[in-house]
């Protein structure tokens, strides 16, 4: 979700940030009308993405991308909220997705006491799932939720990007609380869980900490401070690859990359570095342009998963619906896009 831009404490500054030799992208969908806005993703097993939408209306949907030109499905609708935000899964085909009354015109002050979390569970029926109601966090605990991880099968971790801290919900009890505050979490926006550590986007910051098994975490660190052309950039959720994984299909063992929309920038910023020490940072542009709404404002990230899809980030969009792309001197705003990049 768009945030304001937060410069934080860097213990590691971006340098020789490079634009590569941009991969394809594709559109996979795009929204007709510009007002629009796709705010986060995941990818199921069965590599159909599910995709939140900010309106009105809040709905869920479904994509399948392997279609040369796939159909919106709509999946459920959530009519007491007006836009959904994070997604995650927790265990197969059991996903958890996030929504209150943030919409564009409100996402700088959202309405409290109205952030809802429900489950969507596919695992007994591939086609139509299972949705409960789970929790409805309240103020003052939280204001609202941007991004949403698994921390295992019992407890979702949120980010509550309007209270920078990580939130922490009770999936059988719906008890929400506070888990983790440090100055480098404010302003959090993406978050994710991996190898045992955190990691999460707060401004132009890209940051993580290790998460231990009594549900503590280090000291915070940040891994990147992402600028271009001696400007900051304002990230909002990412992808992180596999150990191993680099885009020219070389073994890279000990390394991590990670892919990061950079929201107004209207780009995706690959970081790679070293996976034990957060060190050693290489960073370039792989795909879009300030100028260009070839990806107009992108919010989330994600890889696909089934067989063909293992080499393809998948990319939400705002369109533009925020804050325009200035295209050529002229103000932009394009439908809410789902992209798709080839990595290599």
């Amino acid at each position: 979700m768009r945030q304001s831009i937060f410069a934080g404490l860097a213990l590691s500054l971006i340098s020789g940030l490079h634009v590569a030799a941009e991969f394809p992208v594709r559109t996979v969908y795009q929204f007709a009308s510009n007002d629009t806005w796709l705010e986060n993703l995941v990818v199921r097993s069965n590599g159909v993405i599910l995709a939140t939408e900010i309106g009105p209306p809040a709905s869920l949907l479904a994509f399948d991308p392997t279609q040369e030109n796939p159909e919106k499905q709509v999946v459920a609708t959530f009519t007491n909220v007006l836009g959904l935000t994070g997604i995650t899964e927790s265990g197969h085909d059991v996903f958890y997705i996030t929504g209150a009354n943030t919409t564009s015109a409100t996402i700088s002050d959202p309405p409290k006491n109205a952030t809802q979390v429900w489950r969507v569970d596919y695992s007994g029926n591939t086609t139509e799932p299972v949705i409960t109601h789970i929790a409805s966090p309240t103020y003052p605990t939280v204001i609202d939720f941007n991004g949403l991880a698994a921390y295992n099968e019992s407890i979702i971790l949120a980010s509550a990007s309007h209270d920078n801290a990580i939130a922490a919900v009770d999936i059988t009890t719906g008890k929400t609380w506070v888990a983790f505050e440090d100055d480098l979490i404010n302003n959090i926006n993406g978050i994710k869980i991996q190898d045992g550590y955190i990691y999460w986007t707060a401004g132009s910051d890209f940051c993580r900490a290790k998460l231990y098994s009594n549900f503590t975490i280090s000291t915070a660190e940040v891994i990147a401070l992402g600028s271009e052309d001696g400007s900051s950039l304002n990230f909002d959720d990412f992808a992180l690859s596999p150990n191993g994984w680099k885009t020219n299909q070389t073994n890279s063992e000990g390394r991590k990359y990670a892919y990061l929309t950079t929201s107004v920038n209207n780009s995706i910023m690959e970081i790679s570095f070293d996976a034990k020490t957060g060190g050693n940072n290489e960073t370039a542009i792989i795909a879009g342009a300030l100028h260009s709404t070839e990806i107009a404002e992108p919010t989330g990230a994600a890889f696909g998963r089934a067989q063909g899809q293992l080499n393809k980030l998948y990319i939400t969009t705002g369109g533009g619906s925020a804050l325009n792309v200035d295209v050529d001197g002229v103000e932009t705003a394009v439908g809410a896009q789902l992209l798709e990049i080839t990595l290599s």
